[in-house]
Formats: C-alpha cells, structure tokens, sequence
C-alpha cells in the first residue's frame, strides 16, 4: 500500500524514449570527444607557445569551438589566446584577460591565477603603467611561490627587472635578475639561465655599464653553440653593441653578422637584427648604410608592432640619421612619430631621446630658449631611468650646441667625461677632450675682495679630478649635490664652489633636518611683522639672504616631506612670498645640498622625492673616503700640522713626520678627514707641538683593516649595502674585500 505502483508505459512510448536515450548517448559521446578534442588542442598550443611559435599557436587555438568548452577550458583558452598576441605586440584581448582573471581568482588553480596576474602586469606594462604594473606582477611572484612553481617564479623576476629597469630603479633590476638566474641555475635549465644572463647584459648596456656587459657576452660565447636559432640569434644582434658604444665598429660588424644564419624565421628578432644594424653603422658615421638596415627595421616593425618600443627606437634612430645627413625635415618627421608612440607606452627613454633630437633641431633653427629647456627635460629624464651612456651623450650635445656659456659649458663636458673616461670610451673621450680644449671658462678666483677661497688638500688623481669639475661647474647655474660618508670635506666643498662662482651675495648654510615642519614657511621664506603671534619684526628668509648667492643644504636626505615640498616649489619657480604678504618676490640662489645618506635607498623608501633628487643632482659630486685616497694622508698631516701651529721646521722634522704618517697610515680612519684633523690638533696640544713626543703619543691602529670590515658587517647583520654607504665605497666594492679577506658569516 505504501509503495507506488509501476507505471505501464504504452509501447510506442518506450521505443520513443529508447530512441532519445540513444541520441542523448550519442551527443554525450561526441561531447567527450570534442572536450578531448579541445583539451589536446589546448596542450599543443601552450607547448608551441613555450616553443615562441606564435603562429602556429594562434592556428591551433583558432581550431577550437570556444562555446563548447567548459569554463575552465575557456578561461585557459583565454590565458594562451592573451600571452600569445602580447608577444606579437597585439594588446586588444583586454575581455579575455579579464575573464581569466575572474574565473581564477575564486578558483583553487594558484599557478594559472598566477599567470594571469603575470599577464596583467605586462600589460600594464605595454600600456606605459609601469608604477601599477608593480603589484600584479608581485601578486604573481606570490601565486607561484605558493604552489611552489621555481620555473614561474623565475620568469616573474626576469620581468620585474624590467619593470625596474623601466622605473630607472637600475640596481633593483640588476638583483631580480640575478635571482632570477640562480633560480635557473637550481632548476639545471641551463637555456633559460643563459636567456635571463643576456637579459642582465642587455641591462648593463643599456645602463651604460659598458665592461659589466662585455664580460657577460665574452663569458658566454663559449656555449652559444649548444642554443636554439632564436636564441643565437638574440646573442648576437645584442651582444655586438656595447662594442659599437665603445668605439670598436669592426668587432661590433662581425658579431652581429653571426646572426644572419639565424633570423629568418623570427619577424620580431630580425627586425632588432636591422634597428642594431643601422645602430652601428649610424655610431660608425656610415649613414647610407644606416639608412637603409633602420627603413627595413620599420617596414617589418610595421608589419608585427606599430605601437611598440621598437618602432620608436628605430623611427627615432631614423631622426638622429637625418638630423646627421642635414635634413632637418625629415628628422623631425620621424622624431615626431616616434614620440608620439613613445608617449603612448610610457617609453621614458625614448621620450628623454626624443627630447634631445628637438633640442638640436631647435638649436639648428636658432631657437635657443627652445632648445635649452629640451636638453634639460631629457638630462633630467636620462637621469631618473639611470641611462649614463645616453645621459653623457646628451651632456656632449648640449655643451656642443654653442647656446650655454662657459661655466655650464665647462660643467656638461666634465660630467660627460667622467662617465666616457670610467667606461673608457675613447672616440668620444677625445671629442670632449678637444671641445674642452677649445674654449677653457674662465674661472673667478673669489666673490668678494679679501675672501679667500677655502683650501683644499688633494694629491689622490680622483680628488684632483672632482676639484677640478668643482672649480668649472662653480661658475654655472647648476645645482650640485654632494654625497658622501661624515668628514669627507662636503661643507669645505661647498664653500670651494660658492667661492669660485663669481656670486656677490652670501653663502647660506642651512641643516634640512633641523627646521620643524611649523617653522619651514617662516625660516625659509620669512615674514612681516605682526603676521602670526610673535612676529614683532619684519624677518628675511633664509632663501632671500641667499640671493645672488648660494644656499647650501645639508643634510638634505633627512629633510621633511613638508620641507621637500616647499624646496620643490621655490626651485621650479624661484619665487618666495614671506608669510603675511601677498606679493612674491624673485630670488637669484644657487643651490648645493649635501648628504651622507644613500639617497637611492630613501627614494626606494618613499622617504626622498626622486623629482626633488633630480632638481638638485644636475652636478653629482661623491667625496671619496680616506680608505679610497690614502695618498693624501701625508699631505693632509702637513697642513694641519701647520694649522696647529707645529714648526715643520725643528730638528728632525722631516723623520718625525714620515713616523707619524707611517703610524696613521696603519690605522682606520671612519671618520675620514674630519678625524685627522681632530687627532693632529689633540696631539699638538698634549705634546706642545713638539714632533717628536706627538709620534710617541700617536695611538696604533686597533685593528686591522680585515677586522674592521667584519665587524662592520656583524653589526650590521651583512648588509653589504649599508656597509658600503658607512664606508664610502661601493657595494662591489665592499664584495671584494669581502672575497680578499676571505671573509663569512661564520666565522
């Protein structure tokens, strides 16, 4: 009773439902068959992919009925179907990528969520979003480092080295690459390792590290036998150009043309193949050959990517031949496309590029005022991304130009030989050598009649070098910015430098540290009486003493936002309004700052505005620490010697001296000169100037130099880094010690 009846179908009902039931069969086969179907063809296109076979990756997915698919086939199809046209340079699958994204983030699939997050971050990227491209790229870093993916993760680091490359964060690009490759290197990929190695010589170049990239590219031709096509050829198109931007044309000529057997089948590769070419030939003052390797470049740029990096590289370099070749016209024709294409993507470098081809246009034109706010766009712009090469290159042209007088003259062709000279670059050594040569600035001796002009101690090359760039650059409107560790003589520098530049107003010192954001409007800019409780007087401004002088900050690194902010304004415009009155008033100043801080690291930091940093580096000048210019110890013990008012000329003299120069040769010095003089005048004054008893009272050294860096190193739990900035030294050089001393953690 409880249990329902069987229903009696009638016959014709059954075989009708028979029939259904197979035809219902049926599809569900040929459904399963065709998910198998999509699924293989899925495989095979991300394996042709790997294989950077776009097209045949793009025909294989073009087989697949997308509406078929189940979803998570579809939001795969669309991860392949998006990193496939990105790297062909086409960036309109905006919805696939989207679609992606959505369905893995709420999946458990951590690796393609991963991936998809790498593949928004290099569109951003492509779209010029460098600075938000960031966080989806470490949001990829992150997916693969959960799902524990090495190969992945070494991919995301190769590209946010880019990512810094492009930001001009030069040294972080350079340590995620590195990574990058010890990663590969733990995998045992050995053709990936070698990718991303090329990669960070690309970078050494590009930053102007001439040598750092030969000795990767020389370091690596022994296994380019062993690479694919594709990657022979990268090898060598890139590897010939730091030789060309050394000066060495025939070499740069004969590497690249390894690279012929190679390219044919790569539409992206041989048409950096031909932009190099025509790179090379343009360097070696070949134009017809240049001309024609760069309009080949274009047309196959045109074809694959016509809103690429690529495309306004080569148009640009095409605007540098024909502003060679005197015809204007058609160089700013070109110059003009390619910015256009570089703004688009936010392609700083070119941009900076662009900015010096118009800045010799217009000086071409006699459009002075035109052409010295190009140069300066792109001096700034080349030096926030860190490009020295091309920064140095840019100094040249504009000190070349005939449109700046004699002290910033003097000042662009010493910056520019400095880098050409650490990189020796010889063919353009000796072009500046001669514009140098050919018109010496005169250099005012002091600024006001009976001011003497501060002495300065320097028998070390490199100090005589950065006098020398001191003494020219004083005459010019340029800022200075002088870095280095405590006691390296940065305030007697600045003073050198306002001494010889001709100012008739004072030298204004200020600590940037010190002032109180509640006082910053009132000590920098001033104010009139009666305008706030307290101000019984009318008050100048420290900026406004300094007119037609020079202001000196120091300790500008630990300077306020508040402070940064308002240092920003008074620069751009040179205006300063005291508090309580409405009118502003122009100031004439020349601006050196100074630090002892690593001002790389507190941009890093967000601590330090880098457009600030820009507006007072126009003229960096890094004091070397003692441990650097040992040579000049003697000489510096003379001199305060005679300032202590000890008689260099009792009995003995010349021995005592050499003993007491020995003695504190054998000692560390991290207080630099600042502590030489401070030891010479405690003991003068114990020993009553007599030499003598002064060598006996000269303490040894309490360690040796080894000792010393281990125990800087300990304290600073082997920060290399930190170590380099208290001693003054670069991090590699810090690493060579390290090695020379055969120094490590445990011991």
């Amino acid at each position: 009773m409880d249990s329902a009846e069987p229903v009696i179908e009638p016959m014709a009902a059954k075989e009708g439902r028979g029939e259904r039931d197979i035809v219902g069969a049926e599809r569900l086969l040929v459904d399963d068959k065709m998910k198998k179907i999509a699924l293989h063809l899925l495989q095979i296109a991300d394996e042709l992919l790997g294989q950077k076979k776009f097209n045949e990756t793009i025909s294989k997915l073009g087989e697949i009925d997308v509406n078929s698919i189940s979803p998570d086939e579809k939001a795969f199809y669309c991860l392949l179907i998006v990193e496939t046209n990105m790297y062909i340079g086409n960036y309109n699958f905006r919805d696939e990528l989207n679609h992606a994204l959505k369905y893995y983030k709420y999946s458990r699939d951590d690796n393609n969520f991963g991936r998809a997050k790498y593949l928004h971050g290099w569109l951003l990227m492509s779209q010029g979003n460098h600075f938000d491209a960031r966080e989806p790229l470490l949001e990829s870093y992150a997916m693969y480092k959960r799902c524990d993916n090495l190969f992945s993760q070494g991919k995301i680091l190769n590209m946010l080295s880019f990512l810094c490359f492009q930001l001009g964060e030069i040294d972080v690009a350079i340590d995620y690459m590195k990574k990058s490759i010890a990663i590969y290197d733990d995998l045992g990929d050995d053709f990936r390792k070698m990718t991303i190695t090329t990669n960070l010589a690309q970078i050494y170049y590009s930053a102007g590290r001439l040598a750092d990239s030969i000795g990767i590219y020389e370091a690596l031709r022994q296994n380019v036998p062993q690479w694919s096509d594709l990657s022979k050829a990268i090898y060598f198109f890139h590897a010939a150009i730091p030789y060309a931007l050394k000066g060495n044309f025939t070499k740069a000529k004969q590497i690249i043309a390894e690279a012929v057997p190679f390219i044919e089948d790569f539409s992206r590769e041989k048409a950096i193949y031909y932009e190099n070419l025509g790179w090379i030939h343009l360097l070696a003052g070949e134009s017809a050959e240049a001309e024609c390797a760069l309009l080949k470049g274009v047309e196959l740029s045109m074809e694959i990517a016509p809103e690429s990096a690529l495309i306004a590289q080569i148009k640009r370099r095409l605007g540098d031949l024909y502003l060679e070749q005197e015809d204007p016209a058609s160089a700013r024709r070109f110059t003009d496309e390619a910015l256009a294409v570089a703004k688009k993507i936010n392609e700083r470098v070119e941009i900076a590029a662009c900015h010096r081809l118009y800045a010799r246009l217009d000086v071409g034109q006699g459009n002075e005022a035109a052409a010295r706010t190009w140069f300066k766009k792109s001096i700034d712009l080349f030096s926030m991304t860190g490009m020295n090469y091309e920064l140095a290159l840019t100094r040249y042209y504009a000190a070349d130009s005939g449109i700046y007088f004699d002290g910033e003259r003097q000042a662009l062709l010493y910056l520019a030989r400095e880098y050409f000279e650490s990189e020796q670059v010889g063919f353009n050594l000796n072009k500046i050598d001669t514009a140098i040569n050919k018109n010496i600035a005169r250099v005012p001796r002091r600024v006001q009649s009976g001011l003497e002009p501060p002495v300065i101690i320097a028998v070390n090359p490199v100090m005589r070098r950065l006098i020398s760039l001191s003494r020219h650059v004083a005459a010019s409107q340029m800022t200075v910015l002088l870095s280095g560790s405590t006691g390296t003589g940065k305030d007697l520098m600045a003073r050198y430098i306002h001494s010889h530049s001709g100012r008739q107003g004072r030298f204004i010192a200020i600590n940037a540290a010190a002032i109180p954001d509640s006082m910053i409007e009132a000590e920098l800019f001033g104010y009139r009486k009666g305008s706030f409780t307290g101000a019984d007087r009318d008050k100048v401004g420290l900026i406004e003493e300094a007119d037609n002088g020079t202001l000196y900050l120091n300790e500008i690194a630990d300077a306020t936002p508040e402070f940064q902010s308002k240092l920003l304004d008074v620069l751009e415009h040179r205006m300063v309004r005291r508090l309580g009155e409405t009118r502003e008033r122009p100031c004439a100043f020349r601006v050196i700052a100074a630090t002892n801080q690593d001002l790389d690291k507190r941009i890093l930091d967000n601590k330090f505005r880098v457009d600030l940093f820009h507006r007072l580096s126009e003229v960096p000048i890094n004091l070397p620490p003692l441990s650097q210019r040992l040579d000049d110890i003697p000489a510096l013990i003379k001199h305060f010697l005679q300032l202590a008012g000890v008689d260099l000329d009792q009995q003995s003299a010349a021995e005592q001296i050499g003993l007491l120069v020995k003695s504190f040769n054998e000692r560390i010095w991290s207080g630099n000169i600042r502590q030489i003089k401070a030891e010479i005048n405690r003991l003068a004054l114990i020993s009553k100037g007599d030499l003598t008893r002064m060598v006996k009272a000269a303490p040894h050294s309490p360690s040796t130099h080894r000792e010393h860096l281990h125990q800087l190193l300990n304290q600073n739990q082997w920060n290399r880094r930190e170590v380099a900035r208290i001693l003054g030294l670069s991090e590699g050089a810090v690493r060579k010690r390290i090695k020379k001393y055969n120094l490590n953690q445990r011991k």
